[in-house]
């Protein structure tokens, strides 16, 4: 048994140094994964991004938010500020969108770049996007043209990108406080400023454009453009309403954030079951049941006495029953050695806890009939009566 489990551990341990070496070993893959982080340099992180703030916003301070508004969002203050949050699923609870509406109305900017769809601050300002019912962009291959409207900014052949980005355009805004900026490869509205309060809120339904593989590899003057609408101050860049927001810093979310360390994981648990389903089969042969054996004394008593009481065979009879006392004394007490002498006598009484007188009496009774030729059914009767109340009297 111990060497199966030995046998097992060492497979084990050969798989799992075979699992990390072709982890580590092969080439990793591309994380496509929208994260918006800043600090992230995969194709949809903002890496690149953060990087331009220092030409956009030169000699200006760029802040990281980590909290909600409701929480950070400084409306007391006199210091004009831009926020930008660039995010897929922008979707703040009312505390945070009254924080925000505040902030705008102080004077400040707010930058959103974002393809929500149930958004709370888009209902209070009457903005409705507008989403294909079935949007087939990331399936198709080919080129991707975006425009901004201004005279100074725009592009008559537009902004080409080489990747397509969901087809999702502004439908409905208010036109007495909003203005169009920009629309997408359909001519539909994609980004618009409104007005409100002393600040402007600036709309981008298309948050794709901002991150690093369209800045490296698309136009990265559409960027530049669509952020050159923000005055040069002092900036907020919004890291809480990002994916990959860290929730949760158990060590487990680390590990099954990890690819490597996650198909270690799995395997792992996998092997575990595997081992339990196999170590909990039988390991003999079924215990076969056993009825308990009658007790056949009394049969065995009987056919016994009727075969000596047929055959009145009383001499025979006697020697067996001396020679079954004789053993009862040497298993139970270790009399060995048995002899027709004082010392004998006294030896058993001692060792038995039977009277002197009684133990004599029978031991006469026995040496006499084990020599005896004939003996009558009154005698065996006799010997068996002492020998039974020896018996009984016995420690």
């Amino acid at each position: 048994m111990f060497k199966n489990n030995r046998i097992c551990l060492i497979i084990v341990v050969v798989f799992f140094v075979a699992l990390i070496a072709v982890q580590h070993y092969s080439p990793k893959p591309v994380d496509w994964t929208e994260t918006y982080n800043a600090n992230s340099k995969s194709p949809y992180g903002c890496y690149v991004l953060n990087d331009l703030f220092e030409t956009l916003f030169p000699d200006q301070i760029v802040v990281q938010n980590n909290d909600g508004f409701f929480v950070s969002l400084d409306s007391n203050s006199t210091e004009t500020q831009n926020l930008i949050v660039i995010a897929p699923d922008f979707s703040p609870d009312k505390y945070d969108v009254q924080a925000l509406l505040k902030f705008v109305e102080k004077g400040n900017n707010l930058f959103l770049a974002s393809s929500s769809r149930g958004n709370l601050l888009f209902d209070t300002l009457k903005i409705k996007l507008d989403y294909p019912v079935i949007d087939t962009s990331d399936f198709k291959r080919g080129d991707d043209i975006l425009k901004l409207n201004n005279p100074q900014l725009r592009n008559d052949a537009g902004f080409r990108f080489t990747k397509k980005m969901p087809l999702l355009s502004i439908s409905t805004f208010d036109s007495l406080y909003s203005t169009e900026l920009g629309t997408n490869r359909s001519g539909h509205a994609n980004f618009i400023c409104t007005q409100y309060g002393a600040g402007k809120i600036y709309v981008h339904t298309q948050p794709l454009v901002f991150t690093n593989y369209h800045l490296l590899y698309g136009n990265v003057d559409y960027a530049s453009n669509v952020l050159s609408y923000l005055p040069v101050q002092k900036t907020v860049w919004d890291n809480y309403y990002k994916p990959d927001r860290a929730v949760n810093t158990s060590p487990m979310r680390y590990i099954l954030s990890q690819p490597p360390l996650q198909a270690a994981y799995y395997v792992l648990l996998i092997s575990l079951l595997l081992y339990l389903v196999v170590e909990s089969k039988r390991r003999q042969r079924i215990i076969p049941v056993v009825k308990a054996p009658e007790n056949r004394s009394l049969q065995f008593v009987k056919t016994v006495g009727s075969l000596y009481f047929k055959q009145h065979d009383n001499v025979n009879l006697i020697r067996k029953k001396v020679i079954y006392f004789k053993e009862f004394l040497r298993e139970r007490y270790h009399l060995t050695t048995l002899s027709n002498t004082s010392e004998c006598f006294a030896s058993i009484a001692d060792k038995t806890g039977v009277p002197l007188k009684v133990v004599k009496l029978l031991m006469d009774m026995i040496y006499y009939y084990d020599t005896a030729q004939t003996v009558s059914d009154m005698d065996v009767s006799d010997l068996n009566h002492k020998m039974e109340q020896f018996y009984e009297q016995c420690i």
